[in-house]
């Protein structure tokens, strides 16, 4: 591994707002939360009832980061889990919406192999007969995916996406219409599931759950009219219940979690998500804070590396300094104000440090970084 920072005892920045792909493969601190993500995915892989799982985090507390790491977990210890994460998109107009987002999010090659194991076993005259007469249009869809040119396979996957195809460039694959309205994006989805539930009964081997995460659901709130909000919830039941088995749905939102459920969660949602306990993300405490920082840095050690201090490049105090004026500054302690102060400091000492006019930084360099950050609530 390429050793970015030498002179900070660090392979690559730790401190990122908008974090890359690798930081995924870890939790900082959150200890509780990665054993409830490992419980949860344990149990998940053992049963077959589908299920609906809330993550509720207050803003910047580390949702987003909490599905990933669970993505993580199904593609590395729970290989019959398949993640699809999508966020809930902006001006949803409808539920085609969100129903493009999950298709766009949708591993095409594990659905491919999906099919191939149904369609290539025993069953296979059996379940096309009920694809066949239940989305027609699917049917052929899989089947120029499966077997199809490039050419065909990608008009395919571009009618899966909801896409404005002409009509004719459709019909030469076998497909008499686009998924234009809610009904066929719920029959479309319902049946995508499906596959996969079914190929796991052939083959014990193969993915045997879709796990359905959808990130910043509270989008739903600011949908117009209002009706489209009662549209979707409608959708995503309609969904659950057409696929009692192999099906989970993570709804994911911010907010200051309450006692009730928010109220543009359907009674019908409510009652499936029934007593499952929501995966809670509140502010870190100070000493939580500490081991966070002292979690992410150790992430980020090359092997090869022996740091002073478990919080080099920082004093212990410069590191407590800061979390003081995240707590100041921004009233709660939170992952994201986490990345923004350290690095708002670690950018200036970097060059300082690697040119050895700096040796660490400490509570003082810490606090003279820090003095141009406004003493206002983080506007969220």
């Amino acid at each position: 591994m390429t050793c970015r920072f030498p002179h900070l005892c660090l392979h690559d920045w730790p401190f990122q707002v908008v974090p890359a792909e690798s930081f995924f493969t870890f939790m900082a601190d959150r200890k509780q939360v990665a054993q409830d993500a490992w419980t949860i995915l344990r149990n998940l892989s053992r049963r077959d009832a589908s299920s609906i799982q809330v993550i509720w985090a207050w803003f910047g507390a580390g949702k987003t980061h909490t599905l990933k790491y669970m993505a993580h977990l199904c593609g590395t210890e729970y290989k019959a889990l398949l993640p699809v994460y999508c966020e809930f998109p902006r001006d949803t107009r409808s539920f085609v919406d969100v129903y493009r987002a999950f298709v766009e999010a949708l591993n095409v090659e594990a659905l491919v192999d999906a099919y191939l194991e149904v369609f290539t076993s025993p069953r296979k005259d059996e379940v096309q007969r009920s694809l066949h007469l239940d989305a027609p249009d699917l049917s052929n869809a899989l089947t120029v995916l499966a077997t199809g040119t490039q050419e065909q396979r990608d008009s395919a996957i571009r009618w899966l996406r909801a896409e404005a195809q002409p009509l004719p460039e459709l019909r030469h694959i076998g497909i008499g219409r686009r998924v234009s309205g809610a009904d066929d994006a719920v029959r479309t989805l319902s049946w995508l599931i499906k596959v996969f539930n079914v190929g796991s009964g052939i083959n014990p081997g193969t993915i045997s759950r879709v796990m359905w995460m959808i990130d910043e659901f509270q989008r739903i709130e600011e949908c117009r009219p209002k009706s489209v909000i009662s549209q979707i919830n409608g959708c995503l039941h309609s969904i659950f219940n057409r696929n009692p088995n192999a099906l989970s749905i993570f709804l994911s939102f911010s907010g200051r979690p309450q006692s009730r459920m928010p109220e543009w969660l359907s009674p019908e949602i409510k009652d499936r998500i029934g007593i499952e306990r929501p995966i809670l993300l509140p502010p870190l405490t100070p000493d939580e804070a500490l081991c966070f920082v002292k979690d992410l840095l150790r992430e980020f050690r090359p092997n090869s590396s022996s740091p002073p201090s478990d919080f080099y490049p920082f004093e212990e105090s410069a590191v407590r300094l800061i979390i003081r004026s995240i707590q100041q500054k921004r009233g709660d302690i939170k992952p994201r104000n986490i990345m923004q102060f350290f690095q708002t400091v670690l950018e200036e000492a970097d060059p300082l440090i690697e040119q050895r006019s700096l040796e660490v930084v400490d509570s003082e360099f810490a606090e003279r970084c820090l003095k141009g950050v406004s003493e206002t609530d983080e506007k969220e």
